[in-house]
Formats: structure tokens, sequence, C-alpha cells
């Protein structure tokens, strides 16, 4: 990976334009990375305690540990579609002044194992989200994951998917399993308050081509 400007403050006018949706990338500081050639492989685990492979038990001994919850204070849902189960977590800060977070760890549909977590900021973990706090932590943690050395193929840095949603990075270590950040910002119904439908996603996957969900097998129907 090539070195790249060193991140830049976000300034008031960038952040607006930002904030009222019009996505050109310059609400997102340039990412910070070291020399591609001494760059270490990123491994890709899970989150924390949390590893892949793990059953529901170990996931909750594994939120104990990491957040000091219990078994009372973890949601569990199981999806109408994909037939996996989410366990749920609301925690306060996991990063300086990016405020609170949601954590949802998925086991799979038939191994019932952790595939995959999905750590949320902004819409809808707060009311009225901090807009400014909220792009402020996607830059953190891009700037964190690209000081590591990824798969070519499917490497995003700042990438513009659609009006209003920009994959800030997505990387996949030797194994395939990616890291994946998504911040989106759809504009409201009365447009009064820019940025405030806005939400950042921080995925980690095991096998994004081929996740353990409920499918109907050919010849069924």
């Amino acid at each position: 990976m090539s070195r790249m400007n060193p991140a830049k403050p976000i300034v008031l006018f960038l952040f607006l334009v930002f904030c009222f949706g019009l996505f050109t990338g310059t609400g997102l500081a340039k990412p910070e990375s070291g020399d591609g050639a001494s760059q270490k492989w990123a491994q890709i685990n899970g989150f924390r305690s949390a590893q892949f492979g793990m059953n529901e038990r170990d996931i909750l001994k594994a939120i104990k540990s990491d957040f000091g919850l219990g078994k009372k204070q973890v949601s569990r849902q199981v999806h109408p579609n994909e037939k996996t189960i989410t366990l749920g977590i609301k925690v306060s800060k996991l990063l300086p002044e990016s405020g609170p977070s949601k954590i949802f760890y998925i086991l799979g549909h038939k191994s019932k194992r952790l595939i995959h977590i999905n750590v949320i900021w902004g819409k809808p973990v707060t009311k009225n989200p901090n807009a400014e706090a909220v792009v402020a932590t996607a830059n953190q943690l891009r700037n964190h994951f690209v000081q590591k050395k990824y798969q070519k193929e499917g490497l995003a840095l700042n990438a513009q998917l659609g009006e209003g949603v920009i994959l800030v990075f997505q990387g996949k270590d030797r194994k395939g399993r990616a890291a994946r950040l998504l911040l989106s910002n759809p504009k409201s119904e009365d447009d009064k308050k820019a940025g405030e439908n806005i939400a950042l996603t921080l995925s980690y996957i095991e096998k994004p081509e081929d996740p353990d969900v409920f499918k109907i097998k050919e010849g069924d129907f």
C-alpha cells in the first residue's frame, strides 16, 4: 500500500458540505498510511475477546469480560429470513468522544457460531447524534485500519456507493475475512437539521462471500 498524505483536520466548511449530503468525500480526512513494504498483514479474528467460531455461551463470556455486562443486559433475536441469532449490547464509549454505540454479535444459521460483528454509532443508537463526532470516529478507525496490509482485491478507501453513503474502508486479510466501515447520511424528510440521521457501521465478517445464513435449496420449490 503506497504512502498517503497525513490526515487533515476536519474544517467547518468541509464538515458542513458532508452533513448536507453532498458526499464528495471531502468530509472525511485523508487517511494516514505507513510504508506498504513494512506493513504487517491484518488479522481479522473478531472483535476484542469475541472470536469467530465462538458459540453463544462463549460470546456471553466475552461480553462479560470486555464490557462487564451480564446475560440480562444482552438482547437476543432470531432473524426472520436469514435464521441467524443476534446478541446485542449497548456501550457508552468505545472511543474517546465517539458517543454511545451498539454491538451486535451474529451467529450462523447452521453452525450457531460467531460469523459477523456489527458496531454502530449515530442513528438509531442515539436519537440526536453528534454528526461531527461520528465523522471523527470514521476517520480514526479508517486511519487505524490502513496501518495494516490487506488483499488488493476489494480494498477500498472513501468510496462513494450512492447518495449519502460512503464506504470509508474495506479490506480483507489473507484468509478472506473482512473489515468494513460504512458511513451513511440519509437526508431527513424535512431537512431541518443536517446530519441528524447520520450512522457509522463497523463490520467484521468471517466469510463475506459465503455467509452462514438460511437459503432455500435448489429444487425445494
